[in-house]
């Protein structure tokens, strides 16, 4: 018996969401989008969007997209191409990286990117990709609300000429 404590209060919604486990996809990835996108990958030098200038980066310059070698041959992407990313929110463009760490199947986008920096001569100038562009709010988790970042479906081609 716990002391102190009474007993476990139960949260309808986390109930009804356990009901129906044996009934919730386990993909979740369509013809239309067979990539599970990580949007928002932590890097040695990504920085969840603090304001700086661009030279404090070492590497990864432009926020690559990472994917699989596997991935990359599939979708004819090669080292330093333009790949474009489709998920049913939006679309971007980014620069390939293929990493032998990712799995076929996935990709990964670094967060801390697609801000709208100051340049020395007034304007301003976007590097990599905004991620909010590419997740969808609807896409989220049902009890605390926040996108699936990390299992975005995503169409990965290179970009068009």
């Amino acid at each position: 018996m716990r002391r102190g404590r009474g007993p476990p209060l139960p949260i309808p919604e986390l109930l009804g969401l356990l009901a129906g486990l044996d009934t919730t996809p386990a993909v979740h990835t369509t013809d239309d989008f067979p990539i599970v996108l990580a949007a928002g990958q932590r890097r040695a030098f990504t920085a969840n969007t603090i304001f700086r200038d661009n030279t404090w980066r070492k590497r990864d310059l432009q926020g690559t997209l990472r994917v699989s070698p596997h991935d990359a041959e599939q979708l004819g992407l090669s080292d330093g191409a333009l790949a474009q990313v489709t998920t049913s929110h939006g679309t971007a463009q980014a620069i390939v990286e293929i990493d032998d760490r990712l799995q076929p199947g996935h990709a990964a986008l670094p967060n801390g990117f697609g801000l709208d920096l100051p340049t020395e001569d007034g304007g301003t100038e976007r590097t990599g990709v905004a991620l909010n562009t590419l997740t969808d709010l609807n896409w989220r988790d049902p009890i605390a609300g926040t996108p699936w970042h990390k299992h975005v479906p995503a169409r990965i081609q290179p970009a068009p000429a």
